[in-house]
């Protein structure tokens, strides 16, 4: 019964972002507060907590991989080495986190029912289409009781807020509980593909087609166009390999409804700058990677070196480089960071993964292109740990 509990407001509660930072000296960048570097006590980390001691004993069983163990020993080798040590601790403990929920996903979908695990994502994803869409509509954040839940305190007027605008029309991206809207985006594209591909799902139609309708539009009223572009790409991609139609002009209509919704909001102007400065970043990255390149800067460290290059943007140097695979090598280093990449890479090949389980991994590495999110930020580091466990975590024994 604790299990149950847990598991479901864990679920229920994954994309909020409810919790207390510790601002400390090293938090601050040239005077400007950065939560990046900040350690940060989430309600869902003390939620993983507890999962961890209700499953002790098969939680300590995985924790003796030997692999496991050589990542996490190169791991605490790499704080060693690192512009900032507390955060990197502070990062290697999230990365133990991640593994709990990692080894934790398979037990979550066989503890909870189908139905059960339906109904915490949809009430999870209701709320933020009810916050994201009053932020769209008034171009200011709600505040109030949704302040606890993780929502910012956001204007038109608030410095390096992300804007959109159609035919001269300016709004404010929604937030929801996020640290941005890409990151709100990447959530629910990777939320709605596992909702979509899950077969045992659809014993629960109903919801399960709300969940994704929601989910849908949270991607699309992000505008982000990186996350629209992949639900484009892959929702083509699964309509026609995947959909059975008995009727070819019901899949090709299907298909046309997609591609114009899609269109409608990749047409929609948002910053100008963002290509540049994503490349501005990259040149960054590159140099900090030659710089230090056999064992990086340190986990959750990347900053403090950025903080050394001058930028042609406002308050953009306190942003990480928009793509993981650039910031995880940055971080670790290339031994470090080439073995933990050579383990997941071997074990992804070694899986056998069928053609739905490729789409959500696709969704993260696409995305992981253009974005940290993954790496960087609560609700979308939690969400890859659980879709990743789903998806390649061993089978675990019964209790």
């Amino acid at each position: 019964m604790i299990n149950k509990i847990l598991f479901f407001l864990f679920l229920l509660l994954i994309p909020t972002q409810f919790g207390k930072h510790f601002f400390l000296a090293f938090s601050y960048l040239s005077g400007v507060r950065v939560d990046y570097l900040a350690p940060t006590i989430y309600l869902t980390d003390i939620i993983i907590f507890l999962l961890a001691i209700a499953n002790s004993k098969i939680v300590f069983k995985f924790f003796k991989n030997k692999k496991i163990l050589i990542s996490l020993f190169f791991l605490l080798i790499n704080i060693l080495f690192s512009r900032l040590p507390i955060i990197s601790f502070y990062w290697f403990l999230k990365t133990i986190e991640l593994l709990i929920i990692f080894f934790l996903a398979k037990k979550i979908l066989t503890t909870l029912k189908e139905k059960y695990i339906l109904i915490a994502l949809f009430i999870s994803s209701l709320f933020q289409l009810f916050i994201s869409l009053t932020q769209l509509i008034n171009k200011h954040s709600v505040q109030g009781i949704f302040y606890y839940f993780g929502e910012r305190l956001l204007t038109l007027s608030t410095p390096g807020v992300a804007k959109a605008s159609i035919q001269g029309a300016e709004f404010l991206r929604p937030y929801g509980t996020f640290s941005h809207p890409n990151s709100l985006a990447g959530f629910f594209l990777l939320l709605y593909f596992f909702v979509l591909t899950y077969k045992k799902f659809n014993r629960y139609l109903a919801i399960k087609y709300l969940l994704l309708f929601i989910s849908s539009i949270l991607v699309f009223v992000s505008f982000s166009k990186i996350a629209i572009a992949c639900y484009l790409i892959l929702n083509t991609y699964y309509l026609i390999l995947n959909t059975k139609f008995n009727c070819r002009i019901c899949k090709i209509a299907r298909i046309i409804v997609v591609f114009i919704v899609s269109l409608i909001f990749l047409s929609a102007t948002t910053d100008p700058l963002t290509v540049n400065k994503r490349i501005e970043l990259m040149k960054n990255s590159i140099e900090i990677i030659f710089k230090n390149p056999l064992f990086g800067v340190g986990i959750g460290s990347y900053l403090i070196e950025q903080a050394k290059f001058s930028s042609k943007f406002y308050l953009f140097f306190n942003q990480p480089v928009h793509n993981i695979f650039l910031l995880f090598i940055a971080e670790t280093g290339l031994i470090i960071g080439g073995f933990i990449l050579y383990q997941l890479i071997n074990r992804l090949i070694r899986a056998h993964l069928k053609k739905e389980q490729w789409i959500l991994i696709f969704v993260i590495i696409f995305t992981g292109f253009f974005d940290h999110y993954w790496l960087t930020l609560q609700q979308n580091f939690l969400l890859m740990g659980l879709i990743m466990g789903v998806i390649l975590s061993p089978s675990l024994p019964a209790d």
